[in-house]
């Protein structure tokens, strides 16, 4: 963060900001998290910076973050627990291995497909 500590917000770059809200976020020392989307649209070597330091500081902290996401890859290495939302009402809840098993799928993006497509039909 200290080559961005000089620079307006405006002129930061998506990752930088990211990044930025993020040491906000934490800079309070919550015990929930919550964080919507925390790398949609990072470059690759940002999004896997972030998730590890999340994972670090979620067991050095004891910190339970509420992670919301479409990126069902990055939810299935992230999460402890999963819960599908439709239209605010939930319609799975589990681990991952529990969700793909329930709906016979090989992983969460299918689960989410099947889903999404019960849901908006074929």
């Amino acid at each position: 963060m200290e080559d961005i500590r000089h620079r307006l917000t405006r002129k930061l770059s998506s990752g930088q900001m990211s990044r930025l809200t993020l040491a906000k976020a934490i800079m309070t020392e919550p015990k929930v998290l919550f964080l919507d989307e925390p790398t949609a649209s990072l470059d690759p070597d940002i999004v896997n910076k972030i998730k590890s330091f999340l994972k670090e500081y979620q067991r050095s902290e004891g910190l339970s973050i509420l992670y919301t996401s479409h990126n069902m890859r990055e939810m299935e290495e992230m999460s402890d627990r999963i819960i599908f939302l439709q239209r605010g009402k939930i319609v799975a809840e589990g681990t991952a291995p529990e969700i793909i098993h329930r709906y016979g799928q090989r992983d969460l993006e299918e689960v989410f497909l099947k889903l999404a497509r019960e849901q908006n039909g074929p």
